[in-house]
């Protein structure tokens, strides 16, 4: 019997922020796109999307040099050496990009002091206390943002060597992070605290594997029955309204099901 691969399902997947990447990075860049923001890419596949004025961008980088998949930066010299930079890992699910880059497209709109502007003061301490939480987790203790006290040089921070907040999520082996640095505007740091830390519910195309290697916690609810499932209550039903009529009767019966909607690729992200 020839080998039929099994065809994911569409799976509604709580938490959010355990619910895994995809290779799909449209939707995370669109909000940027509609903004009027340029896309261009490298020779060697990774993409850019510029604001016209060349003061903010995001780089998607598949192709980097490390699991790094986002940088977003603004500044008078974006490119160069921006004011601040907020990083996701190939591990975040894009929900949580695409939150972050609607508050960015809209804080562009409003001009640069809503998102070039001033960010949090470095983390004090009062009366030998810090005066604000360093380690602040969600509920269920599953996310976690972390504050890095002192003084940062801003060389390291725009290199990605160090971070003034470090968001982290899921089980040691696929844990995925996420960054921003000091000078982040203080409305879109808490933007990304908010969309880090969200548990609402996201759409997944899932085999039986997937589901199995789902971290502990997440809760996996199918949207639709199965074809295997419909197959069974049509035959069920062929059985039950046949049983109701004279053997010679003849019995016409036919369910429809819509398929499955395609994954929609246009940025292709790291083969997971």
């Amino acid at each position: 019997m020839p080998y039929t691969p099994e065809k994911p399902r569409e799976y509604r997947v709580q938490p959010r922020y355990l619910a895994g990447s995809e290779a799909d990075a449209t939707d995370a860049v669109t909000p940027l796109i509609r903004a009027g923001w340029a896309v261009s890419n490298d020779e060697l596949g990774n993409a850019y999307v510029t604001a016209p004025d060349l003061t903010a961008r995001l780089a998607f980088l598949p192709e980097g040099p490390d699991s790094t998949l986002w940088k977003i930066s603004a500044g008078p010299e974006a490119t160069a050496m921006p004011r601040w930079l907020v990083t996701f890992d190939d591990r975040v699910p894009y929900e949580i990009v695409q939150d972050f880059t609607t508050a960015l497209a809209d804080a562009y709109t409003r001009g640069p002091g809503a998102y070039i502007g001033a960010g949090l003061p470095a983390p004090r301490q009062v009366a030998g206390r810090w005066a604000e939480p360093l380690v602040v987790q969600s509920p269920d203790q599953l996310v976690t943002r972390s504050t890095r006290p002192g003084f940062l040089p801003h060389a390291e921070e725009m290199d990605d060597t160090s971070e003034r907040w470090l968001f982290e999520s899921g089980p040691p082996a696929r844990r995925w992070y996420a960054s921003a640095s000091s000078h982040v505007p203080a409305p879109l740091l808490e933007t990304l605290t908010a969309v880090a830390f969200d548990p609402s519910p996201v759409h997944r195309y899932l085999r039986r594997t997937d589901l199995a290697h789902l971290p502990e916690g997440a809760v996996a609810t199918p949207t639709a029955p199965s074809p295997l499932e419909v197959a069974r209550v049509r035959a069920a039903t062929s059985r039950s309204v046949a049983a109701t009529r004279a053997p010679a009767a003849a019995l016409a019966y036919t369910t429809s099901t819509p398929p499955l909607a395609p994954l929609r690729v246009a940025l292709t992200g790291r083969a997971r």
